[in-house]
C-alpha cells in the first residue's frame, strides 16, 4: 500500500514537472522561467556584510544571463559598479548617484549606463553608489554618511522610485508581507511622533525563532526555483487565484492595495521613507547641487495619464517641502514620459531600464540640469 503511494506521488510530481516543462517552453504561464540552475543570476558579486545591507564585493567580476539581456558586472575597489578606483584625488566636482538597481544599471553593460552616459556629456566622473537588492532610502542614506560622503564630490544624484523604496526599509511591510529578515536597516517608530529609528532585525531577541521559522517555512521555495519548472507553474496558480478570489491581482499594482506606487496612503510608509531622504539630503546640504528624480512605473503613468492624480498625497506634497527646504532640483519623469516612450525604455522581460531607457534619462537629466 505504502509502495504504491510512494510511486503515485513519484508519477505525480513527474508529470507536474513534465508539463510545468512544456508550458515554460511554450510561454503559457504567467511565469516562464528556467531554474535557477540554468541561469546566471548576477548575484555572485552581491553581499550584504555593510552597515547598509545590499552592496557588492570589491573587485569582483560576475555575469547576469537571462531571456531579453546578457551583461557582465565589475566592481572597484570599494565595491561600486564602476572601472575605475575610488579615492582622494578624484575631482572635486564629481557627482554622487544614490539609488536603486537602476542607477546601478540592472542589466545593461557598463558603457551603456546612466553614470558613463552623463558622465561624457558634462565631462565630469559620476560615481555610482547604486545597488541592486531591495536597496531603499534608508539604505542610501547610511551609505552616503559611512561611504560616499569620503570621496570628492559637490553634487549628488537621488534615484527614487516609489513603487519599491516605500518598501524596502519598512519594517511594518517587511516582517508581515515578506517574512525573510535580510542583514539590512529598517526604519521603525521612534518614541516620538514621526520620528523613526533604525532597527537591524539581528538584534531583536526573538531573532534566532524568526531565522528557525524561517529555514522550516522557506526552505522548499529555493529548492523549487533553483531545481524545477514546477515554481513556475505555482507561482501562476498563485497569481490566478489571488485574482480570481481574493480580487488581488498580483501581476496588476493598481489593484493591490500593499503595493505602494505613486499612489500610496500608507502614512508610516511614506514618513518613514521621507524622513531617510531627508537625511540624505541634509548631509548633503552644502553640495552645489542635489537633484532627485522620481521614477513611475508603467502602470503609475498609465493612470496618471488617463486623469488621476497624486500631487495632492502627502508623500509628494512632502518631497515638494524637502525641495523647496533643501534647494533641490527636481524632475518627475511623469512631467516628460509618455506610456509609449516608457514601454521602449524597459526589457521585455524585466520591468529595469534597457541601454535605451539609461540614455533616455541621461539626456533628460542633461537638458533640464546641465545643458
Amino acid at each position: 500500500m505504502l509502495k504504491k503511494i510512494f510511486i503515485s506521488i513519484i508519477f505525480t510530481i513527474f508529470l507536474l514537472e513534465f508539463f510545468s516543462f512544456i508550458a515554460t517552453k511554450l510561454n503559457l504561464l504567467i511565469v516562464n522561467y528556467d531554474p535557477d540552475y540554468l541561469q546566471s543570476h548576477g548575484n555572485k558579486w552581491r553581499t550584504e556584510t555593510t552597515k547598509w545591507g545590499s552592496w557588492h564585493k570589491s573587485n569582483f567580476e560576475d555575469t547576469h544571463l537571462t531571456k531579453c539581456f546578457k551583461t557582465t558586472y565589475k566592481s572597484n575597489n570599494i565595491g561600486a559598479r564602476d572601472n575605475i578606483d575610488y579615492n582622494e584625488n578624484l575631482r572635486k566636482d564629481s557627482i554622487v548617484l544614490l539609488g536603486d538597481s537602476l542607477a546601478e544599471g540592472f542589466g545593461v553593460d557598463y558603457d551603456e549606463i546612466f553614470p558613463q552616459l552623463l558622465g561624457k556629456k558634462i565631462n565630469r566622473k559620476i560615481l555610482n553608489f547604486g545597488s541592486a537588492g531591495h536597496f531603499g532610502p534608508l539604505q542610501a542614506s547610511i551609505l552616503y554618511k559611512n561611504l560616499a560622503s569620503n570621496y570628492p564630490h559637490n553634487e549628488i544624484i537621488f534615484f527614487f522610485s516609489p513603487l519599491n523604496d516605500f518598501v524596502d526599509n519598512n519594517w511594518e511591510y517587511w516582517k508581515i508581507k515578506v517574512r525573510k529578515f535580510r542583514n539590512r536597516p529598517y526604519f521603525i517608530k521612534g518614541n516620538k511622533p514621526d520620528e523613526f529609528d533604525v532597527f537591524y532585525p539581528q538584534t531583536n531577541d526573538n531573532y534566532l525563532i524568526i531565522r528557525l521559522k524561517e529555514l522550516i517555512f522557506h526552505s522548499i521555495q529555493p529548492f523549487l526555483l533553483k531545481y524545477t519548472y514546477t515554481a513556475n507553474t505555482l507561482r501562476t496558480f498563485n497569481a490566478v487565484y489571488s485574482k480570481v478570489f481574493t480580487g488581488n491581482d498580483e501581476n496588476n499594482a493598481s489593484s493591490q492595495k500593499d503595493i505602494y506606487s505613486y499612489f500610496i496612503e500608507d502614512d508610516f510608509a511614506v514618513k518613514g521613507t521621507m524622513h531617510s531622504i531627508e537625511n540624505i539630503l541634509k548631509l548633503a546640504s552644502k553640495k552645489e547641487k542635489k537633484i532627485i528624480l522620481i521614477i513611475p512605473t508603467l502602470d503609475d503613468l498609465k493612470r496618471i495619464k488617463n486623469g488621476e492624480n497624486y500631487k495632492n498625497l502627502l508623500w509628494y506634497k512632502i518631497i515638494i517641502n524637502l525641495t523647496n527646504k533643501y534647494s533641490v532640483r527636481l524632475i518627475d519623469m511623469v512631467d516628460y514620459v509618455s506610456v509609449e516612450e516608457l514601454e521602449k525604455m524597459t526589457f521585455k522581460c524585466d520591468n529595469h531600464w534597457n541601454s535605451y531607457g539609461h540614455s533616455y534619462i541621461s539626456k533628460l537629466i542633461f537638458e533640464n540640469i546641465y545643458k
